[in-house]
């Protein structure tokens, strides 16, 4: 996943918003007010995730500054987890196949 491209509005039908949040911080290190736009969550839904998330474990945040610019990043045990989703992602996702003439 590309971090400018976001999440397809088709797969918020197959993962949770907690899946989304965690696809986008496989990418590394991100902002809660970056979440919005790449995750197309409404702020609630983001702080609400992003609680249980850390409640889990599977998350970790700097707890300096303002809420929405604390930096939010995986744990080992996120990092594992949002690998297997991603590989759900990328199986779900159609692939190109080019066509050559035998």
């Amino acid at each position: 996943m590309n971090s400018s491209q976001g999440i397809d509005r088709d797969k918020r039908i197959i993962f949770t918003e907690a899946d989304l949040i965690l696809l986008c911080l496989l990418d590394g290190e991100k902002k809660i007010t970056d979440l919005r736009p790449q995750t197309g969550l409404s702020t609630t839904s983001i702080y609400n995730n992003v609680k249980r998330l850390l409640d889990l474990g599977l998350i970790e945040d700097d707890r300096k500054g303002s809420p929405g610019n604390r930096i939010l990043k995986l744990t080992d045990k996120g990092y594992r987890v949002a690998r297997l989703l991603k590989i759900l992602k990328d199986e779900l996702t159609p692939k190109e196949v080019e066509l050559r003439p035998e």
